[in-house]
């Protein structure tokens, strides 16, 4: 996903709650030019900052990353010690998608692979 999408996602989000830049910034703690560069996907937003982003706008991390439901939440809560699908599914995210789609491709490569061993 480029920057640019979720900063589309985080803009219009803002809009319909009603709310300018100035005043959702100043709600993360950041200045009103670091949510407009957000928002211009001219800066790079880490995972912690949209999830508060997407708590103070009242939206589901989904929302703005692609996701579903249950994938998001995943990423959210960083997926189980011993399970990296949280890790996994935040590096797809910043992924643009054709690359998405290759690696689509190989897992179920893999999977049919491994299946068919047993």
């Amino acid at each position: 996903m480029v920057y640019g999408d979720v900063g589309k996602r985080i803009q219009q989000a803002r809009e319909e709650a009603g709310l300018s830049q100035e005043e959702l910034a100043s709600m993360l703690g950041i200045t009103q030019s670091a949510l407009s560069n957000y928002e211009l996907g001219k800066r790079r937003l880490h995972l912690a900052n949209l999830q508060e982003i997407a708590r103070n706008l009242n939206k589901p991390l989904a929302c703005f990353l692609e996701l579903d439901e249950g994938a998001a939440e995943m990423v959210a809560s960083g997926g189980e010690a011993d399970d990296p699908a949280g890790e996994i599914m935040q590096l797809l995210s910043e992924l643009p998608t054709d690359e998405k789609l290759f690696i689509l491709e190989y897992v179920r490569w893999r999977k049919d692979r491994l299946e068919g061993r047993e």
